[in-house]
């Protein structure tokens, strides 16, 4: 491995280091470190200069109201594909489509809803390493010890 090379190497390794420990001082902070959720927006908090400070989670009521209607109608007993059903045919506002598929609600999008810890109150971050010990992409579980968890809206 040459001079430069090896230079690289261990720059590309601080840069990493850097990154991960920022993401988690915003996580501790409560600021979002992710994409959007359904169910809530996230917003840009500026500082008084105009520049861009940090995103926060808000909540849009139309969509909470779908996520609420999906737990009251599980603590029922209705199963995911039903719900899924049920809420297609009311017409219920569902999470943005993925690849090319029509918006709809689905019995795995319904059981995704359940599963998600946010829509229990809980922002967990650091959950899982996106590649392994090799630098491939390759998702892994970490010990929940190296969880951060905190309250959410």
């Amino acid at each position: 491995m040459s001079a430069t090379a090896f230079a690289d190497e261990l720059e590309r390794e601080k840069a990493r280091q850097r990154t991960y420990d920022a993401m988690q001082r915003k996580a501790r902070a409560g600021h979002v470190t992710g994409g959007r959720v359904f169910g809530y927006e996230n917003v840009e908090i500026r500082l008084a200069d105009g520049s861009r400070s940090h995103v926060e989670r808000r909540i849009v009521e139309a969509e909470a109201a779908v996520v609420r209607r999906i737990f009251d109608l599980a603590a029922e007993g209705v199963g995911v594909r039903r719900l899924a059903r049920l809420l297609n045919d009311e017409g219920a506002i569902a999470p943005r489509a993925q690849q090319g598929r029509p918006v709809a609600w689905a019995p795995s999008s319904v059981f995704a809803v359940l599963q998600r810890e946010l829509y229990r109150g809980v922002v967990i971050w650091n959950q899982s390493r996106k590649r392994d010990s090799w630098g491939q992409a390759r998702r892994s579980e970490r010990d929940q010890g190296e969880w951060i968890r905190l309250e959410a809206p």
